[in-house]
């Protein structure tokens, strides 16, 4: 059955010669797998480098909910200024988000609260100058574990310097790796160190 929707993309990774399989949070389906047959070859119809993390999607998808991996009929651009692939500190956190969100979210049915919050959080990323990218992580840590239902302890979200920085970021890793991840180790955090 084809389904309109928007999507979110989180994850791409390649598949035999030209395909991909990609994980895309869905405005209609939550969390969902799709196969993209030849999405690698010039003439794609629908391009796997569309979905590189945090890009904003239309979707046409075939939903059959006996499927674990859907297919896709049509993939455009929802946003069609992103520049987050153009500004290394928005690329190094697009990454470190996508990292957390693999780690703390599992193929489920729709959550529109979880949907809204990735989504403004991509606008955020694109629309907020560097300077106010400093704490945006932190932020967005907070905000997912307590809507995923694991309020973090009490902790001033905004910091001084660096190190302080540094500091509030591993409070918060540990907190995702002991109540959220499984104890699965969240590791891109490691080039935020240098650029923030």
């Amino acid at each position: 059955m084809l389904e309109k929707t928007l999507g979110i993309a989180i994850k791409n990774i390649h598949y035999k010669e030209s395909s991909s399989i990609v994980s895309v949070y869905t405005e209609s389906f939550g969390l969902k797998s799709y196969i993209i047959k030849g999405g690698r070859k010039r003439n794609a119809t629908v391009h796997s480098s569309l979905f590189q993390p945090l890009q904003v999607l239309d979707l046409v998808v075939y939903e059959n909910p006996k499927n674990s991996l859907q297919s896709i009929k049509e993939c455009s651009l929802a946003l069609e200024q992103n520049n987050i692939y153009t500004n290394i500190i928005k690329t190094s956190l697009a990454y470190f988000l996508q990292e957390v969100i693999c780690l703390s979210l599992k193929e489920n049915a729709s959550d529109k609260d979880i949907f809204n919050f990735l989504h403004s959080s991509v606008i955020k990323l694109n629309t907020y100058e560097d300077k106010s990218l400093k704490d945006f992580h932190l932020h967005f840590l907070y905000d997912f574990a307590t809507l995923l239902g694991f309020k973090p302890y009490d902790i001033s979200l905004i910091s001084e310097n660096k190190q302080e920085r540094l500091d509030k970021l591993s409070l918060l890793i540990n907190f995702y790796q002991e109540n959220i991840t499984d104890n699965r180790p969240i590791l891109s955090h490691q080039i935020l160190h240098t650029i923030l």
